[in-house]
């Protein structure tokens, strides 16, 4: 988590805050001294683009290399192999499913929100005409 953290420039407390977390909790998850839920994979993987498969390699090639004051590392390949099995699809699907819902719900906040923008306007319409009264 780290690397791919690093490598995308991301604090800590930005990607805690994406994920709506501490970014105490956030050190917590990308330490190991906290357990990472299947949740958190996926919003990770969205976050960084990878595939929630990225969380759970242990085979992930990487560069070290100096900066001058800070030693960093960055990931060299980031390749995956596509595995059509039924447990990789039923995640693919739970994931799209997830996705789907968030998104309606997003619509929905969005349609909200539009409605309180025109009724503010129409209240600052009503009081504006008062006032040139």
């Amino acid at each position: 988590m780290r690397i791919l953290r690093e490598s995308n420039d991301y604090s800590q407390e930005y990607v805690a805050n994406v994920l709506n977390i501490a970014q105490k909790t956030y050190s917590s998850l990308e330490s190991g001294k906290t357990k990472i839920t299947l949740n958190r994979i996926r919003e990770l993987a969205d976050l960084y683009k990878v595939k929630p498969e990225y969380f759970l390699s242990e085979d992930l090639p990487v560069v070290n290399y100096n900066t001058g004051t800070y030693s960093r590392s960055v990931i060299a390949k980031n390749s995956y192999e596509e595995k059509n099995d039924a447990q990789s699809q039923q995640l693919y699907e739970r994931i799209i499913k997830e996705k789907e819902i968030h998104i309606s719900h997003l619509v929905e906040e969005l349609a909200q929100l539009k409605k309180e923008k025109m009724e503010i306007f129409e209240l600052l319409r009503a009081n504006l005409s008062k006032t040139k009264q």
